[in-house]
């Protein structure tokens, strides 16, 4: 069942309304993962791979929402309320390099090593698929509240694990980095928030003094105190507001957008290297899987 959903959605990205980007979108592709051609022995798997990165993680810029965003949106009345939820829940899709840690007859137990977490995913080929303790590219997908992988694979020699590991160690540092510095700059900005919050009752206190004051020349007094004290109000405002849209803008594109392409350029770099490898064998793995 899920593989026809998965089918469906295939069929629609392909269709006339969106294949005018497939071109393009193929030649972004390749500049990272390689040339695929027909006559490579996993031709048909890369291009799955391909589309499954063209329709679940390809950014359009004039939308910032991925093609698989962008048919939900779009679909609203042309599909079935019960393919929608489907396609939803398909927004949440896991594209990681996974180990195998437990190998069932209708279930594998797998690690992401980009967030340490483990998933339970029911799949009846594990024994034919996996091997355990190897290092692969897969694509998880909720449906009704299981887990399954796509179907879509590039499966990393045993010996590259140890350069696998030392590169995604590497994008994990930069997601660390970035992660520290938006706890920096976010208590700069709850610092600036308490100001302002401050200013807004010594503000608040003044009004309330001036309506109670009976002397002309308190009140005189009170009302320039008054106005130099918005005035500064006006200013921390500015600069709170501009802060704030810095966070915002921080957050979504270093903390949210940056990982994800980082992971996946790095997913997209390693298959290539396994695309060499599955073209010369002759050729030595460390001349292949490396900086």
């Amino acid at each position: 069942m899920i593989k026809d959903n998965i089918n469906q959605l295939i069929d629609i990205a392909s269709s006339d309304k969106h294949s005018g980007e497939i071109l393009d979108a193929r030649k972004e592709y390749q500049l990272i993962a390689g040339n695929i051609f027909e006559d490579d022995k996993s031709y048909e798997n890369r291009m799955a791979l391909f589309l499954e990165w063209y329709i679940f993680d390809r950014i359009y810029p004039k939308t910032d929402q991925t093609l698989l965003e962008i048919i939900i949106y779009k679909n609203r009345e042309n599909l079935s309320a019960n393919t929608l939820h489907i396609f939803e829940q398909f927004t949440g899709n896991i594209h990681g390099l996974f180990i195998a840690k437990k190998i069932r007859d209708h279930s594998v137990k797998v690690l992401n090593l980009f967030n340490n977490q483990t998933y339970e995913v029911n799949e009846t080929l594990g024994k034919l698929l996996f091997s355990k303790r190897g290092i692969f590219e897969g694509r998880l997908i909720s449906y009704d509240n299981e887990y399954h992988f796509t179907g879509s694979f590039c499966f990393h020699p045993e010996k590259a694990k140890k350069f696998i590991k030392r590169k995604i160690k590497e994008v994990s540092g930069i997601i660390h980095m970035n992660k520290k510095e938006l706890v920096t700059i976010s208590i700069h900005l709850d610092s600036e928030k308490k100001n302002l919050q401050k200013l807004n009752s010594k503000i608040d206190k003044l009004k309330t003094k001036i309506l109670k004051s009976y002397s002309e020349k308190k009140i005189a007094k009170n009302k320039k105190e008054l106005a130099e004290l918005e005035a500064k109000r006006s200013y921390l405002e500015e600069i709170f507001s501009n802060m704030e849209n810095e966070v915002k803008k921080f957050t979504s594109e270093k903390t949210i957008r940056e990982p994800k392409v980082l992971q996946t350029q790095l997913i997209q770099k390693l298959s290539y290297m396994q695309l060499v490898w599955e073209r010369s064998r002759h050729i030595d793995l460390d001349d292949i899987y490396h900086n």
